[in-house]
């Protein structure tokens, strides 16, 4: 294993080899918070990769990102899809250590196993699709990059990290950090063949056309639809976030949906994916990547704006200068409740100008919800299920290592599905420890979570044969399930010697004392007695105890 690491304050470049404690943990999440525990720096920031990461595979292109989020200020991991990891492990590397600070903005530029900073002053002001069509432009098409926009250069702190207009490191301030470092845009090209490394190809090639004939009739409502496609769902269910957190169901719904269906033009897909889960949309003469499930939620839901038109024109703003959508949308939602406009989409493009660059209202605004003592956990917004009607993702979201996250759990699906009872906390924190254990290998391994949803094609089994005909190794179910384990340990403590303490594992009091409105979840909140109850399971069933 490869890593190359780059000092900004002394502009300096190497390549090591990965050390025995940092290649315990396989890759993706798990090295990268291996190399982040000797840091816990906020001028850190690690891009690392997975064994699977450029196989020819549906699935297998994202990249991890391990930093210090600033909104936060605990460990953060955010993944990022579509080619730029996959370039990452053609040059030949398994993770890039970046730290300190630049005296200038600077891009860093990677040519296989060579790497250099070049002065990015020229590009310092610029958005996101500009930055990268510049870059391409002085370094070649082949190159694929990594850049933040003026949000990140202004430290908003649910800043994101942007790569190929619409793909994104989304959540937890990754853009932030670059910009705190001078770090404009990672810019990288490789010509390794990937597959040539595996060490079983005969059986890598069947276990391939198996298990993509299952994800491609697996996933063919992502296919189809998109992540959209949860939006019906969870309305019918009652818990998608409406009007600040007030009701669970949305009467615009049906609405978008149609509308969606007119403004997708083509499909989009990462590396070597048939899932191809992204939708291109054209509005008002315009083009954007989306919009996706929780960009709808935030923009649309959540600030009771019910025209599409204004949604797809906030996703794009949010692409071009550098913004998570949800973290924005959640407080776009607040400043419109706040000021008695929800509902009133014309003023919503200029406020996020004003976010992104700080200005006016937008200055207090860019520090997130935190700062407004308003809904978020651990410092990070939350996404579109309403925890009210969902008890799993109640104790997922008040646990989960970074914050208001739905994605590193995913218990929605289950409590949705049926599997547990959505109102009731039996069963939720045994099933939430088996998820976060699979998904603690996965991302490690940094898998499409598509691929590997509860009820999905890719599961223990799967992923252990899959890095054995890889990597040679002879792992079993348990051994997916300890080495996951190992990881989400490792993310509590470092975030216990970063302050973190089981006072912090908690929803906003909101969700325990406000019921739900509108929709087949009205009148529900969180029962405080069984949100304890799910929480004295969950620290039993880890081991851990209370600091």
């Amino acid at each position: 294993m490869q890593i190359l690491e780059v000092n900004l304050k002394k502009h300096e470049v190497k390549v090591r080899e990965a050390e025995k404690d940092e290649y315990h943990f396989i890759g993706g999440k798990g090295i990268g918070f291996s190399i982040f525990s000797k840091y816990l720096s906020s001028d850190i920031l690690i891009f690392a990769l997975g064994p699977l990461t450029g196989l020819k595979m549906s699935g297998m292109a994202k990249c991890a990102a391990v930093f210090k989020s600033p909104q936060t200020g605990l460990v953060a991991e955010s993944s990022c899809g579509g080619f730029f990891g996959v370039e990452l492990r053609r040059a030949g590397f398994t993770a890039v250590l970046i730290k300190g600070i630049s005296n200038k903005p600077v891009i860093l530029k990677i040519d296989n196993e060579s790497a250099e900073l070049l002065d990015a002053r020229n590009l310092w002001g610029k958005d996101t699709f500009e930055t990268e069509d510049e870059i391409k432009a002085d370094f070649g098409k082949r190159y694929k990059v990594a850049c933040i926009g003026q949000a990140g250069e202004n430290l908003v702190k649910f800043a994101c990290i942007e790569h190929a207009k619409g793909r994104e490191f989304g959540r937890c301030g990754g853009g932030a950090v670059m910009g705190s470092m001078k770090l404009k845009a990672v810019a990288v090209k490789g010509d390794k063949d990937v597959e040539s490394e595996i060490t079983d190809y005969e059986r890598y090639s069947e276990l391939k056309e198996e298990f993509e004939e299952k994800i491609v009739k697996g996933l063919r409502g992502l296919t189809e639809t998109g992540t959209p496609r949860m939006l019906p769902i969870v309305n019918e269910a009652g818990v998608l976030p409406t009007g600040y957190w007030r009701d669970g169901e949305f009467e615009a719904v049906e609405e978008i949906m149609d509308d969606l269906n007119k403004i997708h033009k083509r499909k989009r897909a990462c590396y070597a994916c048939r899932v191809a889960c992204g939708k291109i949309s054209k509005f008002n003469g315009n083009e954007v990547d989306g919009p996706e499930y929780e960009t709808i939620f935030s923009f649309g839901s959540l600030c009771n704006i019910k025209d599409l038109n204004v949604i797809a024109e906030a996703n794009l703003l949010c692409d071009r200068f550098g913004m998570d959508t949800i973290s924005a949308g959640n407080v776009v939602a607040y400043y419109l409740n706040s000021t008695g406009r929800l509902g009133d989409g014309e003023i919503v493009p200029e406020l996020l100008k004003k976010i992104a660059y700080r200005k006016g209202e937008g200055d207090r605004l860019a520090e997130g919800l935190k700062e407004f003592s308003s809904i978020h956990i651990k410092g990070l917004e939350i996404p579109g299920y309403d925890p009210r009607g969902l008890y799993g993702t109640a104790i997922g979201y008040a646990v989960c290592y970074r914050g208001g996250c739905h994605i590193k759990h995913v218990m929605h699906r289950p409590n949705l599905d049926g599997e547990v009872d959505r109102f009731r906390p039996d069963g939720q924190a045994e099933l939430l420890v088996e998820v976060e254990d699979f998904y603690g290998f996965t991302d490690s391994m940094v898998i499409c979570r598509f691929v590997t949803l509860p009820k999905g094609v890719l599961r223990q089994k799967e992923v252990a044969e899959l890095y054995n005909v890889v990597t040679g190794s002879n792992f079993t179910k348990k051994d997916v399930m300890k080495k996951g384990r190992e990881v989400i340990n490792l993310s509590r403590k470092i975030n216990e010697l970063l302050g973190l303490s089981r006072k912090d594992d908690k929803l906003p009091e909101f969700f325990f004392r406000e019921p739900l409105g509108k929709g087949n979840s009205e009148g529900r909140v969180v029962n405080k007695k069984d949100f304890e109850k799910m929480l004295e399971e969950y620290y039993r069933l880890r081991g851990w105890h209370e600091v």
